[in-house]
């Protein structure tokens, strides 16, 4: 081998071993990026859960349990006082969330009307509601303070031969089954709740 040869081979030698160590450095920094964005999305979905708004609601009716107030606290987190006021979405959940779910005869309600229908003791009859008194317009809402919204009695399906009165016997001691989804600043939370109904003793 000629010292020509000899310098090439040397040369070679030297590319390769720089080329190694480029793409040893590019998988250790790519593994690196992807720790960080590992961390990062975990420290995020931390902060979330944290944030988690906390409510405190109670339903009172009258002693005729011909109407009702729901009454809706948003305690906290404490770490939730540098987002100012949140908006809130207050919904009614079925007391069961398979109903629907059962195989469609014929002449009988479709899966969407069976999920549509309220079945529970109460729906909403705030202004803003929807149709069905499933759900209310969003409201704002800041930590320590409160909302409230009428609530009137659910009556059965259409298509159902359960008279109004049995209907409410049943749902006598229902709780009311609630979701709020809560947002801000990007964020979005829901929290289920099941809120016990107090009756209104005469004064």
């Amino acid at each position: 081998m000629t010292t020509t040869d000899l310098i090439a081979a040397l040369a070679l030698g030297v590319a390769i071993v720089a080329a190694i160590t480029a793409i040893g450095s590019w998988k250790t920094a790519r593994n690196s990026n992807g720790a960080a964005q590992t961390l990062s999305r975990i420290e995020q979905q931390r902060l979330h859960t944290d944030l988690t708004p906390v409510f405190r609601c109670t339903v009172v009716a009258n002693a005729a349990r011909s109407s009702a107030m729901l009454w809706v606290h948003l305690e906290g987190p404490p770490g939730l006082l540098s987002h100012g006021t949140i908006e809130i979405t207050a919904s009614l959940r079925n007391d069961n969330p398979h109903r629907g779910d059962a195989p469609q005869l014929a002449g009988t309600p479709t899966h969407e009307e069976v999920r549509a229908h309220i079945w529970g003791p109460w729906k909403f009859s705030a202004d803003g509601r929807d149709d069905t008194g499933r759900t209310v317009d969003p409201q704002q809402l800041a930590i320590g303070e409160w909302t409230r919204y009428g609530l009137t009695p659910t009556t059965p399906p259409p298509w159902s031969t359960t008279t109004t009165d049995a209907w409410h016997r049943d749902y006598a001691n229902e709780p009311v089954r609630l979701s709020i989804t809560a947002r801000s600043k990007g964020s979005e939370w829901t929290v289920p709740l099941e809120v016990p109904v107090t009756i209104e003793t005469p004064a």
